[in-house]
């Protein structure tokens, strides 16, 4: 039985070889392309990688950043409350600090005394002083029961000045010279 290659023409056999020849350069090829597309695969994987770790630190950069931006909103927003509920405001604010000045003494049980008020005038100052001056003559545990009501108080006091003018250790009654700041703004 003759083979196969026998049986073909030249002609034959030389178009064979070029389909041969053909699919094995379009074959290597293919290996060749197979090769690139892996080695680029997996360079653009490992920039993939890099760049997710990239993110993932702006990411958790970004947390930190916005619970940092929370705090301070938290701080600004506890600031202006403090500038409303602590500070007398304006011009009005003096009333007002003459009026809870007569309240804590009403609260203490104590007749209100004839007090010397000071306002501070200085206009570069956003936060300005105000003192009030008094004489008082009472007992150790009316003064504690005084002191409580001026720590007490809602808006921020100072108790400036305390002078001990007179001990009656007879009767435990004490005449003091207190000096009471409080403070307040000029709303702009």
């Amino acid at each position: 039985m003759p083979r196969l290659s026998e049986q073909l023409t030249d002609k034959e056999r030389k178009i064979l070889k070029g389909i041969s020849l053909a699919g094995l350069v379009l074959l290597g090829l293919l290996i060749i392309t197979l090769f690139f597309w892996n080695w680029r695969l997996d360079r653009l994987s490992e920039e993939a990688l890099a760049l997710q770790s990239e993110v993932d630190k702006l990411a958790a950069r970004t947390e930190e950043k916005l619970a940092e931006l929370q705090s301070w909103q938290l701080t600004q927003a506890d600031l202006a409350e403090i500038k409303e509920n602590s500070f007398y405001a304006g011009q009005a604010g003096i009333e007002v600090f003459r009026q809870d000045l007569s309240q804590v003494f009403q609260k203490s049980g104590l007749p209100l005394p004839p007090i010397s008020y000071q306002y501070e005038e200085d206009q570069k100052k956003e936060f300005r002083r105000l003192s009030a001056s008094f004489g008082v003559s009472l007992s150790y545990p009316r003064l504690k029961r005084f002191l409580y009501e001026l720590e007490a108080w809602p808006r921020i006091w100072l108790l400036d000045q305390i002078n001990f003018q007179k001990i009656d250790n007879v009767s435990g009654m004490v005449d003091l010279r207190l000096t009471v700041a409080g403070f307040y703004y000029e709303e702009k």
